[in-house]
């Protein structure tokens, strides 16, 4: 899934600031949704989910891991 088509997940998530998984999301990660839905350029990469929290962002923003938990462990399968 590319961040295009993950769009209405990652604003649910802005809007709840909840994870799919039910987790609560931190600041950092709000940023890093805002980041994602404001860089239209790059609406075809790939979109990633936490495999631990559920977190779905850009793998662009996931160079040092899941931005809300910290988790390593990211798919890009991903389940709402």
């Amino acid at each position: 899934m590319n961040i295009d088509q993950a769009q209405p997940i990652i604003s649910k998530q802005l809007a709840s600031k909840r994870t799919p998984f039910g987790r609560q999301i931190n600041d950092v990660a709000i940023e890093a949704l805002n980041a994602t839905l404001q860089d239209t350029a790059n609406n075809g990469s790939d979109a990633v989910q936490c495999k631990s929290c559920g977190f779905v962002i850009s793998i662009l923003l996931t160079e040092t891991g899941c931005p809300n938990c910290g988790v390593e462990e990211l798919t890009t399968n991903i389940n709402e």
